[in-house]
C-alpha cells in the first residue's frame, strides 16, 4: 500500500499529445543521416509501406506509405508551401518534435486516412557506433479526434514543439549484447525516471520495484524473446524511490534482411490518468454498492409488504435476507405482554435447515443478555458483533449454544424492528465463518432493514386485526336465513382478499306472515365504514317493508326509495328482491322478483335447463318515484335459484358476458348437489384465487318435503 501511495507523489499536469498517444504501438524506423536511408524498420513500418524493401530511401518510403500533410497536400509537393516533409528533415539530421500527417489506409473503392504524429530524434549523442550515425524515427497513431484537436491546439500556443516530446521517453535496447541492455536513451526519460546515461549497458529493470506486477513483467520478457510488439502498464520506480504508472509499449527493429537489430521503447507517465480512473472507479464501486443496497432493501420491503398474514411475514423475513446478505439470520418477536413470542431462523445451507429448525424451538433457549435480547429489550440500539461468542452467555442454554454454533457465528449485526416508536421484535444477522466480517456499512443497511421490516410486520398486524374486526362486524350484521318448509337455503359472505375494510355486500332470507319467502341480494357502493352502516340500515329497511304488510318485490323497492329521500340517505346501492310464494298443491312455486341495477338471479331447473331471470331496473337512493318493472315465473320441484353480488363474477381480464357464462355452466355442472355443499364448490370454481371484492351469495332449493 505504502507503495501504491507513493505513486501519486509527482503526479503534473499531463500535455494533451500523451493522452492521445498512450498505449499506442507505432511505426519506428531508423535512417541513415548520411544518405537518407532507411536502414532498419518494425513491423508496424513495413505495414505501412509493404512496396518497398529495405535499404531504401527515406522519400521512397513516405511516398509508399502515403504520407500527406495534415491539409491532405503531397508532403513532397514543392508548390504547397509547406516546410521539407518531415522524414526528409530528419534524414539531414534535424529533428522533428511532433507534426501530424496522415498515412493511406484505403483500398480501391474507399480512401481512408490515418493521423499519426512524427516524431523524429537524430541519435547523435549516442554511445554506439551503429547508432551514432542514425536518426530515430516514430510515427504514432492519433486515434481520438477531440484530443488531437486540442493536441494541435496546444502544440499552436508552444514556442518550441520540444515541449510537446518531452514528456515521451524514448530507447532503444540492443538484443543482440547479453541480457538486452540500453543503449540510448533521450532526455524525456531522465526527467521521467531520474535515470541518466549512467544506466546504458543495464537492462531497464532496473525501474521495476517490490510493487511491479511480476506477471506483466514475465508477459514482456516473453514477447521480446518473440520478437514481437508488446504493451504494458506497469508500476515503475523512479531513482529517488517514488512510484510510477508507465505505460510501455516496445517494438522490434528489423534489417533488410528481417533480422532483430534493436528494441524500441516508447514510455509515458501515465499516472495522473491510472489515478483518475481509480478514482472514477472506486466512486462508481460506491455508486453501485449504493443502488445494490438500495434494491435489496426495496426488495425485502416489497416482498414483505404482500404479505398480509402477521405469522407468515414474520417467518419470511429471515429468508429474505440470506444469502443475498447473511449467511443465516433470525427474528425474534414479542407479544403484547412483553414476552418473547417467537424465533423464525433461516440458514442459506440446506443442510442446516434441522439446526434451524431446532433453534425456532428453543424460543427461550437465549439469554436475556445476549445481543438479541438486549437489542429487544431497547437496552442496546443497532449493534455490530465481532466477537462470535458475544452471541452466548452465561444464561443461554447448553443447547441453544450447540446449535448456534453447529450454524456458524462469526460476526453479526442486530437491530431492532420499530414501528410507531415501538420496538417489536430484532433481527439477527450472522456472516457465518466463511464470509467476511460485517462492516460499519453493513450495520447502517440492516438498521434500514429494521426500519422498513418493522413497518411491514406492524402493517400486517394490524390488516390482520382490521380484518378480523372486520369480518366479525360484517358477519354480525348479516344473520342466518330463516328456513321454510319446502325450502333448502344456504348463504355464504366472503370478505375480499385484499382489503381490511368492511364492504358494502349483504344478503337476506326471511318468512313472511303469509308463508312467502322473501330472499334479497344486494351491493352498497363502497368499501368502507360508511358502505357497511349504509349496507346495516338498508337491510333493516328491507326487511320491515317486506315483513310489515307482506309487501311484494315492486313495492319494497318503491317505498325503499321514498324511505332514502325522506330519512336524508345518500346511498347508492344495487339489489334484487325476490318473493317465493306459498308451496302448491303439486309443489310448484311461483316466485315474483323485482330488480333495481343488480347482476341477474340464476336459475337451474331439473331438466337441466339454466337461464337467466331478467330485469335491469334502476339502482337505489337516486329519489322517490323511481319505476320497476316486477316479473313473475313459475319453478317446478327441484329447481336451484342462485342471487349473487359482483365479487363472484367480476374480473379485469375477462369480459362480464363470458364470466355470466361461466357461472351458468358451473351451476349446470353440480346439478343435484346440495345447497351448502353447492355455495363451497361454487366459490371454489368462479374463484379459484381469490376476490378483489366481497362476495355474498344465496341459494335456493325448491323441494317437495
Amino acid at each position: 500500500m505504502d507503495g501504491m501511495r507513493a505513486a501519486f507523489a509527482g503526479d503534473t499536469v499531463a500535455d494533451p499529445l500523451p493522452r492521445v498517444m498512450q498505449g499506442q504501438p507505432g511505426a519506428v524506423l531508423l535512417v541513415q543521416v548520411s544518405d537518407g536511408t532507411v536502414l532498419f524498420a518494425n513491423p508496424l513500418a513495413e505495414q505501412l509501406a509493404p512496396d518497398v524493401r529495405l535499404p531504401c530511401p527515406v522519400d521512397e518510403w513516405s511516398r509508399s506509405a502515403g504520407l500527406q500533410a495534415a491539409d491532405g497536400s503531397d508532403l513532397d509537393d514543392p508548390g504547397s508551401g509547406m516546410p521539407a516533409p518531415p522524414l526528409s528533415r530528419i534524414a539531414r539530421g534535424e529533428p522533428v518534435h511532433g507534426e501530424r500527417v496522415t498515412a493511406a489506409r484505403g483500398s480501391d473503392i474507399s480512401e481512408v486516412r490515418e493521423d499519426l504524429w512524427v516524431v523524429g530524434l537524430p541519435l547523435t549523442d549516442a554511445r554506439v557506433d551503429e547508432l551514432s550515425g542514425l536518426a530515430l524515427v516514430v510515427l504514432l497513431p492519433l486515434r481520438e479526434q477531440e484530443l488531437v484537436r486540442e493536441a494541435q491546439e496546444s502544440a499552436e500556443q508552444l514556442h518550441s514543439r520540444a515541449v510537446l516530446a518531452s514528456d515521451l521517453s524514448f530507447t532503444i535496447s540492443d538484443p543482440n549484447q547479453p541480457d538486452n541492455p540500453l543503449v540510448w536513451i533521450n532526455p524525456a526519460f531522465e526527467k521521467v525516471t531520474g535515470y541518466g546515461q549512467d544506466v546504458l549497458g543495464q537492462n531497464c529493470r532496473f525501474l521495476q520495484g517490490p510493487d511491479t506486477d511480476r506477471e506483466a513483467v514475465r508477459r514482456i520478457r516473453r514477447a521480446l524473446e518473440a520478437g514481437e510488439t508488446t504493451t504494458e502498464l506497469l508500476l515503475n520506480y523512479r531513482k529517488d524511490g517514488t512510484a510510477f504508472w508507465n505505460e510501455v509499449v516496445i517494438s522490434p527493429i528489423h534489417d533488410a534482411g528481417g533480422r532483430l537489430t534493436h528494441f524500441v521503447g516508447v514510455q509515458s507517465d501515465v499516472t495522473m490518468r491510472v489515478q483518475a480512473e481509480r478514482e472514477r472507479d472506486a466512486a462508481l464501486a460506491v455508486a453501485r454498492d449504493a443502488k445494490r443496497r438500495l434494491e435489496f432493501l426495496s426488495s425485502v420491503t416489497d416482498e414483505l409488504s404482500e404479505v398480509l398474514d402477521p405469522e407468515a411475514a414474520q417467518d419470511l423475513l429471515p429468508s429474505l435476507v440470506v444469502p443475498s446478505f447473511a449467511e443465516w439470520a433470525f427474528a425474534t418477536t414479542l407479544d403484547p405482554g412483553g414476552r418473547t413470542r417467537q424465533i423464525r431462523a433461516s440458514h442459506a445451507d440446506p443442510r442446516r435447515a434441522g439446526d434451524a429448525a431446532r433453534f425456532q424451538e428453543l424460543t427461550h433457549g437465549l439469554g436475556e443478555g445476549s445481543i438479541s435480547m438486549r437489542v429487544l429489550r431497547g437496552a442496546l440500539g443497532p449493534t455490530l458483533v465481532t466477537v462470535e461468542d458475544a452471541h452466548v452467555d452465561a444464561n443461554t442454554s447448553a443447547e441453544t449454544a450447540r446449535v448456534l454454533r453447529r450454524m456458524g457465528l462469526g460476526s453479526a449485526v442486530v437491530v431492532p424492528l420499530r414501528a410507531r416508536g415501538q420496538i417489536t421484535g430484532s433481527l439477527t444477522l450472522l456472516s457465518g465463518p466463511d464470509r467476511p466480517p460485517f462492516t460499519a456499512d453493513d450495520l447502517q443497511t440492516a438498521a434500514d432493514l429494521g426500519a422498513r421490516a418493522g413497518v411491514a410486520l406492524e402493517n400486517a398486524r394490524l390488516y390482520a386485526q382490521q380484518r378480523r374486526s372486520s369480518e366479525t362486524l360484517q358477519r354480525s350484521m348479516l344473520t342466518p336465513p330463516t328456513q321454510a318448509p319446502g325450502l333448502a337455503v344456504a348463504t355464504r359472505y366472503r370478505p375480499a382478499a385484499e382489503a381490511a375494510q368492511v364492504g358494502g355486500d349483504w344478503y337476506d332470507a326471511f318468512t313472511q306472515p303469509d308463508g312467502s319467502t322473501v330472499v334479497v341480494i344486494g351491493d352498497v357502493m363502497g368499501h368502507d365504514v360508511s358502505a357497511a352502516a349504509a349496507m346495516g340500515q338498508l337491510r333493516t329497511l328491507v326487511r320491515g317493508l317486506a315483513y310489515d304488510r307482506a309487501a311484494q318485490p315492486d313495492e319494497v323497492l318503491h317505498r325503499l326509495d321514498s324511505l332514502l329521500e325522506g330519512l336524508g340517505i345518500t346511498t347508492l346501492a344495487t339489489a334484487v328482491v325476490l318473493q317465493l310464494e306459498a308451496r302448491s298443491a303439486d309443489g310448484r312455486r311461483g316466485i315474483r322478483w323485482c330488480t333495481a341495477g343488480h347482476l341477474p338471479p340464476v336459475v337451474a331447473e331439473p331438466d337441466g335447463s339454466v337461464y337467466m331471470l331478467g330485469g335491469d331496473g334502476i339502482v337505489l337512493g337516486l329519489g322517490a318515484g323511481q319505476v320497476r318493472l316486477q316479473q313473475r315465473a313459475e319453478l317446478p320441484v327441484g329447481s336451484l335459484l342462485l342471487l349473487y353480488t359482483d365479487g363472484l363474477v367480476e374480473r379485469r381480464d375477462r369480459p362480464m358476458e363470458d364470466r355470466l357464462a361461466e357461472l351458468c355452466e358451473v351451476v349446470s355442472s353440480l346439478d343435484g348437489t346440495p345447497t351448502e355443499q353447492l355455495c363451497d364448490e361454487l366459490l371454489e370454481r368462479m374463484l379459484p384465487a381469490g376476490s378483489d371484492d366481497d362476495v355474498a351469495i344465496v341459494a335456493v332449493r325448491v323441494g317437495d318435503a
